[in-house]
């Protein structure tokens, strides 16, 4: 199957495609077009170009002063900056007021795409190329293709794709342009429109417009994350070596149909195996924590999956569609990452247990001195802060899994 990739701006988010981008490829999925917007734009191109690896080392090794000549304690004033969705128009007008303005000077990013961007690969490239900006002077968004862009100027209206209004206002042929998600953050409709049925969507999740796909057949397969990937200005080392990681599990996760939010665990199609495992603490602890929970005179068995399960999926955002497995998983992520269990690895449903075994027995238990003491109104609402569910839910969790696994021996 062929694909076409779109890839959002988000500046130093961007470095969570490249991630994403590198899993792809290690699973073999063909892609037959790339479009992206402003920092999509430019990983884009480096795509197209057959430079994956490199793309990736540029985001490993990034600082603040490879892309700005500005001194790195003067960039906190910058970090603050997103693009509303709103008032398109009014920031049209406002970006063409400071066009003539000086603003941040971007030599030192043209410089490195001056670098990296090879226009005859381009060209030359079997995969179809297409990126937004906007034109200030003529009030109106542009969607190219390589083919719309005059020779030798690529680099030069990749820069406008990502031409923020903050940075230093330059021409090309005579126009002042701006960053393209002030139009569309996430072109998928560039490359519905040139027939492609089948889309990989890296999200940033940066502020900027983006618009519905107007073809309802298009499957669009999203890769995105909950996860903070920092600000759009902040090029920090440390998160753009983490996004990386992140897009990259992410993108396993998502064609390989892998469970878990924060952790990666492979699917096994056994229900069974989850049923029992909630079964696992024994009678005695599930009548404790129904007790404790304000449930009495019920059957233990009964207790569980009518009333402790169900509340427990609903303390942990577990949808009402979710099964046993849902619900075992979500339990054991909160324990993994209060256990400081490795994020970015591939488990078993075996393996992943067995991890926060061996943390457990190393980590201090998480629980009041009192132990749970739900509150009457939450046993009837289903409607409760996120904070009330996280404290409640870390209470029951560390309870009646934690102390289990503590004392549970470690399978061979």
């Amino acid at each position: 199957m062929m694909y076409g990739l779109v890839l959002e701006g988000g500046g130093a988010r961007g470095s969570y495609q490249i991630g994403a981008c590198k899993a792809i490829h290690e699973l073999g999925i063909e892609i037959g077009a790339v479009a992206g917007t402003s920092i999509g734009a430019l990983n884009g191109a480096m795509i197209v170009q057959g430079e994956l690896e490199r793309a990736y080392q540029l985001w490993y090794n990034i600082s603040p002063s490879q892309v700005f000549d500005i001194e790195e304690g003067r960039l906190e004033e910058l970090k603050n900056l997103e693009i509303s969705h709103d008032g398109f128009l009014y920031f049209m007008r406002k970006a063409k007021e400071i066009a003539q303005s000086k603003g941040l000077d971007i030599t030192f990013i043209k410089k490195l795409l001056q670098e990296i961007i090879i226009e005859k690969k381009l060209r030359d490239s079997k995969i179809t190329f297409g990126f937004v900006t906007v034109s200030l002077s003529e009030m109106k968004p542009l969607e190219l293709f390589l083919d719309d862009i005059p020779e030798g100027k690529v680099a030069e209206y990749l820069m406008a794709s990502a031409n923020l209004p903050a940075f230093k206002q330059e021409k090309i042929d005579g126009k002042h342009f701006m960053d393209g998600g002030f139009y569309d953050n996430l072109p998928l409709n560039m490359l519905a429109r040139k027939g492609y049925k089948n889309i990989i969507a890296v999200r940033t999740k940066a502020l900027g417009r983006t618009r519905k796909i107007s073809d309802q057949t298009v499957k669009i397969k999203y890769i995105a994350s909950e996860d903070n990937l920092g600000r759009i200005l902040d090029f920090n080392q440390a998160q753009a070596r983490f996004n990386l990681q992140l897009g990259y599990y992410d993108a396993l996760k998502s064609f390989r149909d892998l469970k878990g939010v924060k952790y990666y665990i492979k699917p096994t199609g056994d229900e069974e195996l989850f049923l029992n495992f909630l079964l696992s603490p024994g009678e005695e602890a599930i009548l404790k924590l129904g007790g404790s929970m304000g449930f009495t005179g019920v059957p233990y068995r009964r207790l569980l999956f009518e009333h402790i399960v169900p509340k427990l999926g609903l303390l942990l955002d577990v949808g009402k569609e979710g099964g046993y497995e849902e619900v075992a998983i979500a339990s054991l992520e909160l324990l993994a990452a209060n256990y400081g269990v490795e994020r970015f690895r591939i488990y078993s449903f075996h393996e992943f247990v067995d991890e926060i075994k061996k943390n457990s027995k190393k980590s201090k238990p998480v629980r009041t001195e009192e132990g749970i003491r739900l509150p009457g109104f939450v046993r009837q609402s289903d409607v409760l802060s996120r904070a009330v569910k996280d404290r409640i839910a870390h209470e029951i969790v560390e309870e009646f899994f934690g102390e289990y696994l503590r004392n549970a021996g470690i399978a061979q």
